[in-house]
């Protein structure tokens, strides 16, 4: 993401919300969905799995040993606050939690929080894009940071650095630079992972940890010069959620970066060859993507960005269709950040 920060804005005590998809247009949070579970420290993903489970991973609070880090703005090294606060947890349908694994949490400040991130299931194995590094740092990422975690009963185990990937092709020409976001289970059986801060698309074999580049994504025009893009006028097109439609055609959407322009997200397909062309524009601060049971594909927009920073209550969960005519079928939403389904369509 070259040193912007977006991807964890939440904070404690945001609930995970049930939602129903097929909804008219426009309705709120009040009338279409209920609590599911709280006192959450910074919700970041959540997943479904086809036993009617729920998954739930949160940023974390960080923890009590101070780390120097670069500042994500300046790069200049700052001191944060580390852990392994970052939960995966279990929730019953009572809404009652079971922590099952923790992983690294970093605390930049009190608005930047980096965590775990999503989860996707291979064979009945649960697996977590967890944490971040950037070359600036060093050249060893700490303990399960910008990875790709296994969880076991053991603990996670990471089972490939997206890290190293970007050390060695530095897809996009930039600040050598890796957040692994979003992730699929694509119909080959290969994890198929969003780098945030790589500006890439990656295929991570569950198995072997190998992982190759499958597209790389140009910048998006901003109205602002970017001084870590030489002082362009472009924003980091920031890769979040992805999802396979029912044809196996893979999409991608894209935050972008700073300075968060309502209308300047999108969600772009991607050929096997890696490709990338447009599907739907119009957008605003795109984090999650995922197919709906009705073969729909549905966007969270985490809400608007003002020169007053973050607006609470305007995010919304969007049908995404072709072209801009995508449609809000939730709105009034305070920053959420993960969307799934259960086989009810909820």
């Amino acid at each position: 993401m070259k040193k912007t920060s977006v991807l964890s804005p939440v904070v404690s005590g945001l609930v995970i919300l049930a939602m129903a998809v097929l909804v008219s247009p426009g309705v709120s949070a009040q009338e279409a969905g209920r609590v599911l579970t709280s006192g959450l420290n910074g919700p970041m993903g959540i997943l479904v799995a086809e036993d009617g489970s729920v998954w739930v991973v949160d940023s974390g609070v960080g923890g009590e040993d101070e780390k120097q880090y670069p500042d994500l703005h300046t790069g200049v090294p700052k001191t944060v606050h580390f852990g392994h606060t970052s939960r995966v947890i279990r929730v019953a349908g009572d809404g009652s939690q079971t922590e099952v694994a923790t992983l690294p949490s970093m605390v930049m400040s009190p608005e930047e929080t980096v965590g775990g991130a999503r989860f996707s299931i291979v064979d009945g194995a649960l697996y977590v894009t967890s944490g971040t590094w950037m070359a600036a740092a060093g050249d060893e990422p700490w303990t399960n940071m910008a990875s790709i975690v296994r969880v076991e009963d053991g603990g996670p185990v990471e089972v490939s650095s997206t890290y190293a990937l970007e050390s060695e092709l530095n897809p996009d020409s930039l600040a050598v630079d890796s957040n692994p976001y979003g992730m699929v289970t694509g119909p080959d059986g290969k994890l198929w992972v969003t780098d945030a801060a790589g500006n890439s698309v990656l295929r991570v074999d569950p198995q072997t940890g190998d992982a190759g580049l499958v597209a790389v994504f140009d910048a998006i025009t901003s109205p602002l010069p970017n001084p870590n893009r030489g002082g362009r006028m472009e924003s980091d097109p920031v890769p979040t959620g992805i999802a396979f439609d029912r044809d196996g055609n893979l999409f991608v959407a894209l935050l972008p970066g700073f300075p968060f322009i309502p209308g300047s997200a999108r969600v772009v397909r991607v050929s096997p060859d890696g490709e990338v062309s447009d599907y739907a524009t119009g957008l605003t601060m795109l984090v999650d993507l995922r197919l709906g049971p009705d073969g729909e594909l549905y966007a969270v927009s985490l809400g608007r960005f003002t020169e007053e920073g973050p607006q609470p209550n305007s995010g919304a969960i969007v049908r995404i269709s072709e072209g801009d005519a995508s449609v809000e079928v939730l709105a009034g939403l305070s920053f959420p950040t993960s969307i799934d389904f259960n086989e009810n369509g909820e």
